[in-house]
């Protein structure tokens, strides 16, 4: 396994939470914002990290959202997958292609973390 941490997510329960965070890096800190946090997703630039703002997971079931999102990128998410689960791990959703060119599944940790794996399948 080889995964590299490059995104912390920040996961809000209403457009308007999501809003204030953005406002708060992009006015207060002075930081970049590339996307549109009121429609559900937005990105920092916080140099080696981007910090990431959502109104939610890729999964509706994985119970209230407010959270840590933690992201991680991978040279094989199904194979990664199939290596945490061996080790007990809770597999909150399985790997999928997604509209946006990832190869992502979300691992479950306790107290509302929130794991996601991430291959690019194609480059933004």
């Amino acid at each position: 396994m080889n995964l590299s941490f490059d995104h912390l997510g920040l996961l809000s329960d209403t457009a308007e939470k999501n809003q204030d965070l953005a406002e708060f890096f992009a006015g207060i800190l002075g930081l970049e914002i590339d996307g549109d946090a009121s429609q559900g997703y937005a990105e920092v630039k916080a140099g080696a990290i981007t910090i990431a703002l959502h109104t939610g997971a890729m999964i509706d079931d994985f119970g209230a959202h407010g959270g840590t999102l933690l992201q991680f990128r991978s040279d094989d998410v199904r194979a990664d997958v199939e290596e945490i689960r061996g080790r007990g791990g809770k597999i909150a959703l399985e790997a999928v292609d997604t509209d946006w060119g990832t190869t992502s599944a979300y691992v479950a940790g306790p107290h509302g973390v929130l794991v996601e794996l991430y291959e690019w399948t194609t480059r933004k």
